[in-house]
């Protein structure tokens, strides 16, 4: 029984690990100031970020600064659906898509939840979407929904991962 693709996991080397750490904590961070902080030559520094990269041990991400195109707040909803609508999910996840242009994620939990992550300019504009939302979809498929507002003024703090245990 050999292992899936799925199974597989790849073991850092030790230059490799500390290389890894030190992006996550810096993206910003050349080449030459990895090489000094890790004790190897700037070319082996490429070499191993490169073979990591190309790996897919890591992926750049490029995240909108939101607050710089005009947007205040983050509305994450927890959306639950009725038993009897479950097979609809896809179905309502696609309409919110496509209604909200400013929704930055929504997708499907593994119990049936959707999760949305929409930005706004305010919580007036988001509330008049909301409820303009339920008035075309309706609310025959909705249990409940649990709804959290976080501002932007450090849109950069939200996905920033400070630390990695390698």
């Amino acid at each position: 029984m050999g292992e899936s693709m799925s199974d597989a996991r790849r073991t850092l080397k030790v230059n490799e690990k500390k290389i890894l750490k030190l992006l996550v904590e810096n993206k910003d961070y050349s080449f030459r100031e990895i090489a000094k902080l890790v004790n190897l030559n700037e070319v082996s520094v490429r070499r191993l970020h490169n073979k990591l990269k190309q790996e897919s041990v890591f992926y750049n991400v490029n995240i909108p600064n939101f607050p710089t195109l005009g947007y205040k707040i983050m509305m994450i909803q927890r959306i639950y659906i009725t038993s009897p609508y479950l097979i609809e999910t896809k179905k309502i996840i696609k309409n919110i898509l496509e209604e909200w242009g400013n929704c930055v994620d929504c997708h499907e939990t593994y119990d049936g939840k959707i999760i949305a992550r929409s930005v706004w300019r305010n919580a007036e504009e988001f509330k008049d979407a909301h409820a303009d939302f339920y008035k075309k979809f309706g609310t025959a498929w909705l249990q409940r929904e649990h709804i959290d507002m976080v501002p932007l003024d450090n849109a950069g703090k939200l996905v920033r991962i400070n630390q990695i245990a390698l």
